[in-house]
C-alpha cells in the first residue's frame, strides 16, 4: 500500500496532522514553555534509572515486574514514590537485561517484516486473480497495529502485556 503513495504525500499528511492536532500549543514541552517541565523530567529520570538497571545487571535485568521496586536504588531523583518507566523499550531493557532487549527488538523487527510482506503479497497487483480484499485489509491492519505499538511503546510500558504478542 505504502509503495503506491509517493513519500512526499505521506510527509504532507503527517505535517497536516501535526498542525491540526495543535501539538506545539500543548503543555509539556510545547512552544509556550521554556525548558523541560516536571512531567518530562520525571520521564527522563525514569528512563535513566532503567538504563542504570540494565548496566548494573546486563544479563538478567532486575526481573519481571521489579522496575518499581528497584527505582529508588537507581534513581538520583526520589519524590517518595517509585515512578513507572513509561517506555516499553526501557522496561524490557531494565527488567530483562540486554539479551532480553535485543531478543525483544528482533521479535518486533521480524514481526514487522512479516506483516509488511503479508501486506505486499496480498495486494491486488501481486495477488492477481487470487486477490482477497478481506485478507489484504487484515494484512494492512497488522502493519498499522505494529506501527501503533512501536510508536506508543516509546511512552507506554507494554512489553510484557498481550497486545504485541497477539500481533
Amino acid at each position: 500500500f505504502f509503495q503506491t503513495i509517493p513519500n512526499f504525500v505521506l510527509l504532507v499528511v503527517l505535517v497536516a496532522l501535526f498542525a491540526v492536532a495543535g501539538v506545539s500549543g500543548r503543555s509539556s514541552g510545547g512552544a509556550g514553555e521554556a525548558g523541560i517541565d516536571e512531567s518530562s523530567m520525571g520521564r527522563l529520570e525514569a528512563w535513566k534509572a532503567a538504563f542504570r538497571m540494565a548496566m548494573a545487571r546486563p544479563f538478567t535485568g532486575v526481573g519481571l515486574k521489579n522496575y518499581s521496586a528497584n527505582f529508588f536504588f537507581y534513581s538520583d531523583y526520589w519524590e517518595g514514590f517509585a515512578k513507572a518507566v513509561h517506555s516499553t523499550w526501557f522496561s524490557v531493557l531494565a527488567e530483562g537485561g540486554w539479551i532480553a532487549f535485543f531478543l525483544f527488538l528482533a521479535m518486533v523487527v521480524k514481526t514487522t517484516r512479516s506483516a509488511l510482506r503479508s501486506a505486499d503479497l496480498s495486494s491486488p497487483t501481486i495477488a492477481g486473480d487470487a486477490y482477497q480484499p478481506a485478507t489484504h485489509a487484515m494484512a494492512q491492519a497488522l502493519v498499522a497495529g505494529i506501527a501503533g505499538f512501536v510508536v506508543s511503546g516509546t511512552f507506554l510500558t507494554q512489553g510484557f502485556t498481550w497486545p504485541v504478542y497477539i500481533l
